[in-house]
């Protein structure tokens, strides 16, 4: 028997109603979340992506700040300011003019030891040619009495001579008593003669001995002279003084410097920043292990967001800062408490675009990067 299978009705199909005028029929739900949440998904690993690119074996500080030398200019000797040629802010030159103080004792002084100077030069060349004069004449005595002692000898022994020969002649009978009387008168003006050429030559090493001492004054003229050109030297300097000028390039700060104003030795007057910046940046001692002299570093200045600026680390401090501080710490102490410490690295700049010269102060914040090695 063939059975006889009957297909089911269809359900009825709803009908659609027609959409309002004015109004777009909304759109599907699940598609859109999809790509909102892909388009997350992509921007998130392109950021991590990004991170671990810029950061993995980087280590970084934004505890750093810009720094310069900073010379107080000061005088060195009392005076009255006379005219202050510089101003706030003003660009300077290595030995520019920016003080001046009143020079005119200071020129006083300076023709003073000029004067004593010029005495003194003359007196050194007075007693100079007064020695040798006296070392000449001291010579030639000494050379006249030698030889007037040498003739006297000679004299003394021809007459002392001829009388023994003539008292013997005399005894034999071959000469008179008046021939042997003028050979003795002759003996002794000889001894006379060589007594006084003896004398004569004492006066010789009495001359010499003059020498000596006009020697010894003409020493004493010559460090007269030293020390007159050393007083010169001395006044020159304290009129040099009058001028205080810019040590290096730089850039004036904090002039407090006015005509007719009275200073003392070491009074400040200005400060001159040195144009020629650096970083010191203060990194974590867990990081010191990543800071090595002439690596290449990173420098973003809050001042100027967006700029990155180029340097390399110069060197690293030899002691942490806490042991630079006007009271250490004590860990001996009972109540220890362990915190991080932090080591200065200097980042010297590479060179700075003209629009930087002069805007990179210091006392500006800073974030520094290094790469580790």
């Amino acid at each position: 028997m063939r059975s006889q299978v009957r297909a089911a009705p269809l359900a009825p199909v709803p009908a659609v109603a027609p959409a309002a005028p004015g109004v777009a029929p909304a759109p599907a739900p699940a598609p859109r979340r999809r790509l909102v949440l892909s388009a997350l998904g992509l921007a998130a690993g392109a950021g991590l992506a990004g991170w671990l690119i810029t950061h993995w074996g980087v280590e970084d500080t934004d505890n750093a700040q810009v720094q310069a030398h900073l010379v107080d200019i000061s005088s060195r000797v009392p005076g009255t300011i006379t005219a202050v040629p510089v101003q706030d802010n003003q660009q300077v030159r290595p030995g520019q003019l920016l003080v001046q103080l009143d020079a005119r004792d200071a020129r006083a002084q300076l023709q003073r030891a000029e004067a004593d100077l010029l005495e003194a030069r003359r007196q050194a060349e007075a007693l100079r040619a007064e020695a040798g004069s006296t070392l000449s004449g001291a010579q030639a005595a000494g050379n006249q009495a030698t030889a007037d002692q040498q003739v006297a000898r000679a004299e003394l022994n021809r007459a002392a001579a001829d009388l023994r020969r003539l008292e013997f002649l005399l005894r034999q009978g071959g000469v008179s008593q008046q021939e042997v009387d003028r050979a003795r008168a002759s003996f002794g003006q000889a001894q006379g003669q060589l007594t006084r050429s003896m004398a004569t030559r004492q006066q010789a090493q009495a001359s010499q001995r003059q020498v000596g001492v006009d020697r010894q004054k003409a020493a004493a003229a010559a460090a007269r002279v030293r020390q007159a050109e050393a007083q010169l030297m001395e006044a020159r300097l304290q009129l040099s003084y009058s001028r205080i000028v810019a040590p290096s390039s730089g850039r004036i700060g904090a002039r407090s410097a006015e005509p007719g104003r009275q200073v003392q030795p070491g009074q400040p007057l200005m400060t001159l920043v040195s144009s020629q910046p650096w970083v010191e940046a203060h990194f974590k001692e867990t990081q010191l292990e990543a800071l090595r002299p002439g690596q290449r570093a990173e420098v973003w200045i809050d001042a100027f967001p967006g700029q990155r600026f180029q340097g390399r680390v110069l060197s690293v401090a030899p002691a942490s800062g806490s042991r630079f501080a006007l009271l250490p710490p004590d860990n001996a102490t009972g109540n220890f408490t362990k915190v991080v410490q932090r080591v200065t690295a200097r980042i010297a700049l590479d060179p700075l675009p003209s629009t930087f010269a002069t805007r990179l102060v210091p006392g500006l914040s800073a974030t520094v990067r290094v790469r580790r090695p």
